[in-house]
């Protein structure tokens, strides 16, 4: 290689490093720096991104350290405990962190949001133009859907019995309220069906069908939202086919990714360079936008959308606004929840004729109808809604 081509190659690996804001010394090491999620908020998102996605050491359920970036092996979020685990039917402890075989987690269709054991013999399809019985809800979903939290959000829940509806209902009437540590995080996370011949562009799964079949999943979309400030930090991720997939909706918010796009037009639709993100499946993952508060500087809602996660409902969709109405409260005797969506119009051009909040939560959102509180907030956090009585209670 000539004088001049090393040179070359060295400017721009120059040029890359002095691209990134934060220490990349480490990615495998989720930041959780408070400064760092408000004032680099798209590479911020990345690095949790990376670090999230890091192979995982099943025994430890952390990074495994020694493992290549996109070796196709479970990855860190996916050895964290999902909510269906969490918020059990019965209202139960779900027991001490790490007190289920990760392994089992991973492969056990548990893990995905589906009808409840209870609902589940009255729920019904059309198969030949009757109703019939729906025996798995898994195979016949056209997405599959899970929450998966880490382990400081999870024991913050267990210690204060948050997973029932007892627990939450006790914190608001003793004044102590919910209030999650510095570096909890949440993640939310949508499967689709896919072809073999998709595979090498996708983080995939294969799931056992209960007639004894299998099926490869591909990701299509993650949220990512970190107790890293006051009112949390927000990210969105999506596969770049989103938008050409027969059935999806398109992405009908344009993206903003800052870091990535630097010197571009901020949806230039691109993954960043000089992560590790090269010759992976995640470097087919794009960045759809972060949220760090509820308007801009000139005090307009800011939004964001995942057409996976919020399809129906993109172009009024906030993440930090919809996630403000999670709140508990006793209205007629008996335990309540705000709604997610907006009864009071629909959007014309909202495909499901659903319409979501923007802007700075409204204090009458929380009030009855003279003044007094009624609606306690649960910091953000829209999981607790899935908690059950506790049997017997």
């Amino acid at each position: 290689m000539s004088r001049r081509r090393i040179f070359g190659v060295l400017l721009l690996a120059c040029f890359a490093e002095s691209a990134l804001a934060l220490g990349w010394h480490r990615p495998w090491v989720e930041p959780h720096d408070a400064h760092d999620a408000a004032a680099n908020s798209d590479e911020y998102a990345w690095h949790l991104f990376v670090a999230l996605n890091w192979p995982a050491d099943l025994r430890r359920r952390t990074a495994d350290r020694g493992a290549s970036f996109g070796a196709d092996r479970p990855v860190v979020w996916e050895t964290w405990e999902c909510a269906t685990e969490v918020y059990r039917e019965d209202g139960r402890d779900p027991g001490r962190w790490a007190s289920h075989d990760p392994l089992l987690k991973i492969m056990d269709n548990d893990r995905f949001e589906a009808f409840s054991l209870n609902s589940l013999p009255n729920a019904r399809h059309i198969v030949a133009g009757k109703m019939v019985p729906l025996a798995d809800p898994v195979a016949d979903a056209k997405r599959l859907t899970e929450i998966r939290m880490n382990r400081t959000a999870y024991e913050y829940i267990r210690a204060r019995q948050l997973y029932t509806l007892d627990g939450q209902l006790r914190a608001v009437a003793e004044g102590s309220g919910v209030h999650f540590p510095f570096g909890s995080t949440e993640v939310k996370a949508k499967w689709r069906a896919i072809s073999a011949a998709e595979q090498a562009r996708y983080h995939t799964v294969v799931v056992h069908l209960a007639d004894g079949s299998t099926r490869l999943y591909g990701l299509t979309a993650l949220h990512v939202v970190a107790k890293d400030l006051p009112q949390w930090f927000w990210a969105t991720f999506e596969h770049v086919d989103n938008p050409s997939i027969a059935d999806g909706e398109g992405w009908q918010l344009p993206s903003r990714d800052k870091f990535a796009c630097r010197g571009l037009s901020d949806d230039c639709n691109r993954s960043p360079r000089a992560i590790g993100l090269e010759g992976t499946v995640w470097s087919y993952y794009r960045l759809r936008g972060t949220l760090t508060r509820f308007v801009d500087a000139a005090g307009r809602p800011l939004r964001l959308a995942n057409s996976e996660l919020e399809a129906g409902f993109q172009k009024s969709s906030s993440c930090i606004t919809c996630h403000a109405r999670s709140s508990i409260g006793v209205v007629a005797g008996a335990p309540t929840r705000l709604p997610i969506f907006d009864a009071a119009g629909v959007v014309q051009d909202e495909a499901r004729g659903r319409r979501g909040y923007l802007g700075q939560p409204p204090a009458a959102w929380f009030l009855d109808s003279g003044g007094r509180p009624l609606f306690q907030q649960l910091d953000f956090v829209w999981s607790l809604s899935k908690a059950q009585a506790r049997k017997g209670s």
